[in-house]
């Protein structure tokens, strides 16, 4: 027996030493080069065009500064990504419409020496905005070509008319375990008026390739770990999908990238805003508390995730911290009733439509409320009514958040959180049940019988005494979010 048990042992070596030998070491690389001013954005530093000294450049562990020539020079990894943090006067010269594709990726796929001549060219801003809006995109999540065309219509349809959003945070799952679909998605969001930046999601990986599951993403968007500085907030993105076997994940962060996290920190003043973006959310990584430790000090921080597919809101810290969970654009997975112009309706879990944040950032401190695609944007929340109760799903709304309701010009009421599946999800839910959905051309929504977690309810079965009411709903917290809608009711006998 215990001849067995060594040599079971022996074996659960072998196959470990043989499983870390295809998984090749890192390659060093030392990477130098210059920043400079480039003033005819050529991308070249020419004659008098001057080197700019203490620009901070990372490959997303360390952070180092570039000398009084503009000069730098660091060790840096295979698989990593170079890219400056300058400060809010300079952006990119030349600059891709995808902000982190900027950076240079050391690409393990292609031949790379031990030494790297990196260049940086910056150009000056004509003014560094005190206020500006920014978009928080969750899972656009797209499978193929006819889903990349439900985007098209439906998310990136929108944006491409908005002027108000200086840039898109695209909070990972672009598309759904199809990187052949990379390059494509890319492309749209190059034609967008505004920048967007990108964050790996667990769909977005190549898990083909264990040693590198980034690659793919890595090759067309840049890097997956980064940061950068806009008005003035200091923004970072962190990667924090990792794996726990071919297909399967957690949400953590790893010690190089919780270095990153102090060593950009410490060029931060404590009292900018940090916005800190990932896929998972923070509530769900099982580290959060080494992250949370770091941003203490800080007087305003605010964090983004997609992954869930439900609009949720998360505190840390006693409420010093919040988190937006963004939800997703394709909703319930591009699933449901098409409309006219054959884009799936997709209801979330939670009863929010398929939508995102617009954040607004006013020198360090910030509002948000959620915009649907495709409806108003003055449209916060639904109602409904049944058998005298009346219940409003408020989209962008938290456990900390005070409901009222007026009825006509009566008095203000306050409603209650709801502990119940939202109306509208349990109608498409008999629907479903009933055969009713998908009707022919559409698929089902695979809604299940969860709570909503912003779902405010008032029993007033005064409602039909007459057939015309007016219902007023005002929802706000001292968290950023305060909205109020009107809704007009008729009473049929």
């Amino acid at each position: 027996m215990i001849n067995r048990i060594s040599y079971l042992l022996a074996l659960a070596v072998l196959f470990a030493v043989e499983a870390m030998a295809q998984i090749p070491s890192a390659k060093s690389v030392w990477v130098k080069g210059h920043v400079f001013e480039d003033k005819n954005n050529n991308g070249m530093q020419d004659k008098g065009e001057k080197g700019l000294s203490k620009v901070l450049i990372s490959n997303g562990v360390h952070v180092i500064s570039s000398d009084s020539r503009g000069a730098y020079a660091f060790e840096a990894e295979v698989g990593q990504s170079i890219f400056s943090i300058h400060p809010s006067a300079y952006e990119y010269a030349n600059a891709n419409k995808i902000g982190n594709a900027n950076a240079y990726y050391l690409n393990p796929n292609n031949h790379i020496s031990d030494t790297l001549v990196y260049n940086m060219p910056l150009q000056k801003r004509k003014s560094v905005p005190t206020e500006f809006n920014i978009a928080a995109i969750g899972d656009v999540q797209v499978s193929d070509q006819e889903e990349l065309g439900f985007a098209a219509k439906s998310i990136f349809s929108e944006l491409l008319g908005r002027n108000d959003i200086d840039f898109n945070l695209v909070l990972g799952d672009l598309v759904n375990n199809n990187m052949d679909l990379l390059p494509d998605f890319g492309d749209i969001l190059g034609t967008l008026p505004m920048t967007s930046w990108t964050m790996v999601g667990n769909h977005d990986r190549n898990v083909d390739h264990p040693a590198y599951m980034n690659d793919r993403f890595n090759t067309v968007f840049g890097a997956d770990n980064y940061a950068f500085n806009y008005g003035h907030a200091h923004f970072i993105v962190l990667n924090n999908v990792f794996a726990t076997g071919k297909n399967s994940y957690e949400g953590r962060l790893t010690d190089d990238q919780l270095m990153f996290l102090k060593n950009d920190l410490a060029h931060v003043p404590k009292d900018v805003l940090v916005v800190l973006s990932q896929h998972i959310p923070m509530a769900f990584t099982r580290n959060k508390a080494e992250v949370l430790q770091q941003l203490e000090g800080y007087e305003n921080v605010l964090l983004l995730s997609g992954h869930t597919h439900q609009v949720d809101r998360y505190f840390f810290k006693s409420h010093a911290i919040q988190e937006l969970g963004a939800g997703a654009t394709c909703g319930n997975w591009w699933r449901g009733e098409k409309d006219a112009f054959g884009v799936p309706d997709a209801m979330m879990q939670c009863g929010s439509p398929r939508g995102y944040f617009v954040i607004n950032i006013k020198d360090n401190q910030y509002t948000f409320k959620y915009k649907a695609i495709g409806q108003d944007a003055q449209k916060q929340m639904h109602i409904t009514l049944n058998d005298g109760l009346l219940q409003a799903n408020i989209f962008g709304a938290g456990d900390s958040t005070k409901v009222l309701v007026q009825l006509n010009d009566g008095e203000w009421l306050q409603m209650q959180l709801s502990k119940s599946i939202d109306p509208l999800v349990a109608h498409i839910i008999e629907k479903n049940n009933q055969k009713i959905y998908p009707s022919p051309g559409s698929t089902a929504n695979p809604l299940r019988k969860r709570k909503s977690s912003h779902l405010w309810e008032l029993p007033m079965p005064q409602l039909n005494a007459n057939r015309n009411k007016i219902i007023r709903i005002k929802a706000q917290d001292s968290y950023g979010f305060s909205v109020q809608n009107e809704f007009m009711e008729y009473f049929s006998k």
